[in-house]
């Protein structure tokens, strides 16, 4: 009923179109020669099982990092900082203005006037009224979200007039005038409001509005959805900005990482997001493009990457390492300046000792909360040695129990070097670890993903999102159709509070004092144990005008602002 209604409103946006008035009398040949259209072919490496919040929530691969190529949220980044302006909202609520004001009984109220000039892709005008709609989506524990980081600190929302959408905040909460897309994702009431009400969940998460009749208020719409292997999108005449300076994008998916490389290679693959190709592969792209002036791959901090020990016991293979100790004796054991140089080019700078990278605000509160673990083996082996771990015949730590330690590594494709390296360093301290790829058709399996029953090397970012991870409500289970980045099943009450402390803090000095807390925490307990922070490469071929606003933005795990949010302004200035 709603892919029909769906074409039925297309049908009737172009029948009322061609009985508009006549165009001109054509006067010359050259005048009546059609225009050429023009499309940008974008390569990402993980699968997309459907759009909006209802898909995959990894930020790997390159995919969501193009949401706002199709979508939009109240709130984006700046062109050349990373900080929040207006998008959908004509303004940033602000205490100056009192669209951001503390309440009597301790709650915060924030204010977003929106835009009058927003449509949704099927023309209807997009109003406060979907934002109440869309909390109403984004906060239902039997529906997946992105990040439910924001969600769960609101108490109510209220659409006050139209134009104006309320959010009514528990207490303090530091992002409350920054609500960008992934922090809460608007919703068309007129579209799904029905079939919100009247479906059970699972029906009305395979609704194929989330795939083929998908529409947002973004700059491009979706046309075609073939999964596995493309997706088309295009301009939208009616986009708020203007119209798109390109016709078409085509979004080309890649389950290997070597045949994306290929593809941009050979010249079929004109653009590329900030961890399509992955840090190793995006840094040799570079190398190459410098060299033959095919194209440009900008270079800036972006996720943090880092082990993710599996804290279910009841899938957790090897019981030792839910002790903390364990765990610092592991990171003790892996040179992590020399991990970073293998798969990155020689980059040992980037090596993650601080829980937030290089660039972000609170950066110097936090700097080199990790640095205590510098590589040393015989002090990896002096713990293990400590808590009942003796090497075997074949040079394997056994246990009191006479239980060897063995554990297994997990990662996605692109990453066996990784995991191998890893391996190779834990084996030297009596460790031995079977190495799992997760192949690419799998990744999108949120519950596959979320048991892994030893370790993960993962990546989060930028910035604090990595909180997420360890952060107990957002634990991926049944109840959230394992959508929860919280993959490793982390549940510290602690840990909860520190990150309800950092979030709820108004004011800088106390967010500082709060990060500083979360940061000696998480490096005594290590709930991730990190390694180093992986470089963006979002890239563009010569001939394509893209990503001029590099500096502002981030890839998509950060609330607000994606290396897509100007993406109607992207352009082909020359054919390939």
């Amino acid at each position: 009923m709603l892919a029909r209604t769906l074409v039925l409103t297309v049908g009737l946006v172009v029948l009322a179109t061609s009985c508009g008035a006549p165009s001109p009398l054509p006067e010359t040949a050259a005048q009546t020669r059609p225009k050429s259209q023009t499309t940008i072919t974008i390569g990402i490496a993980n699968s997309v099982d459907a759009l909006s919040v209802m898909g995959s929530s990894t930020t790997s691969g390159g995919w969501q990092s193009l949401n706002e190529i199709h979508s939009q949220g109240l709130v984006t980044a700046d062109r050349e900082v990373a900080r929040p302006i207006p998008r959908l909202a004509s303004e940033l609520p602000s205490f100056d203005r009192g669209t951001l004001e503390m309440l009597p009984d301790g709650r915060m109220k924030s204010a977003y006037p929106l835009r009058k000039d927003v449509t949704w892709q099927d023309g209807e005008p997009f109003t406060a009224q979907d934002m109440v709609f869309a909390y109403q989506i984004d906060s239902d524990p039997n529906l997946p979200f992105l990040n439910r980081d924001a969600i769960q600190e609101m108490d109510s929302v209220e659409a006050s007039d139209d134009s104006t959408f309320v959010i009514y905040w528990r207490g303090p909460y530091y992002q409350a005038d920054s609500m960008g897309l992934r922090a809460l994702w608007p919703q068309p009431k007129h579209l799904l409001e029905t079939p919100y009400h009247t479906l059970d969940r699972p029906a009305f998460v395979n609704l194929s509005y989330w795939t083929a009749d998908y529409i947002h208020v973004g700059p491009f719409r979706l046309a075609e959805f073939h999964p596995g292997e493309s997706l088309v999108f295009t301009a939208y005449d009616g986009y708020f900005l203007g119209r798109p300076r390109t016709d078409r994008i085509v979004v080309r998916i890649f389950n290997d990482n070597d045949a994306l490389y290929s593809a941009v290679l050979a010249g079929a693959v004109d653009m590329l997001m900030d961890n399509s190709l992955g840090a190793e592969l995006g840094l040799q792209l570079k190398d190459d493009w410098d060299a033959s002036g095919k194209g440009t791959v900008y270079v800036g901090t972006g996720t943090t990457r880092f082990l993710s020990p599996q804290f279910d016991p009841e899938i957790q293979q090897l019981p030792a390492v839910l002790d903390a100790r364990v765990r610092q004796a592991l990171l003790f054991g892996l040179d992590r300046k020399a991990l970073s140089e293998v798969v990155q080019r020689g980059h040992g700078e980037l090596v993650a000792n601080s829980l937030l990278p290089p660039g972000d605000r609170l950066h110097d509160a936090v700097k080199d909360g990790f640095a205590q673990y510098v590589f040393d083996q015989n002090r990896a082996r002096s713990m293990l040695a400590d808590l009942g771990w003796s090497p075997g015949p074949d040079g394997i730590l056994v246990g009191p129990q006479g239980r060897r330690f063995a554990t297994v590594l997990w990662t996605t494709e692109g990453d066996e070097k990784e995991i191998a390296v890893i391996a190779d360093y834990w084996k030297q301290i009596g460790v031995a670890t079977e190495q799992y790829v997760v192949a690419g058709a799998i990744v999108r399996d949120r519950g596959a993903r979320s048991k892994y029953p030893g370790f993960e090397t993962s990546a989060r970012g930028s910035g604090d999102s990595i909180l997420a991870r360890v952060d107990s409500r957002t634990s991926a289970g049944p109840r959230n159709n394992y959508s929860g980045a919280n993959r490793g099943h982390y549940v510290n009450p602690h840990m909860d509070d520190l990150i309800d402390r950092y979030r709820q803090s108004p004011g800088e000095r106390d967010q500082v004092a709060a990060i500083k807390a979360l940061s000696d925490y998480m490096a005594a307990e290590l709930p991730l144990m990190l390694l180093y922070y992986n470089p963006t490469t979002p890239a563009a071929r010569s001939g394509i005008r893209a990503f001029d606003d590099f500096r502002g933005g981030s890839e998509a795990s950060r609330p607000f602002g994606t290396f897509s949010r100007n993406a109607h302004e992207w352009e082909v200035i020359s054919p390939s």
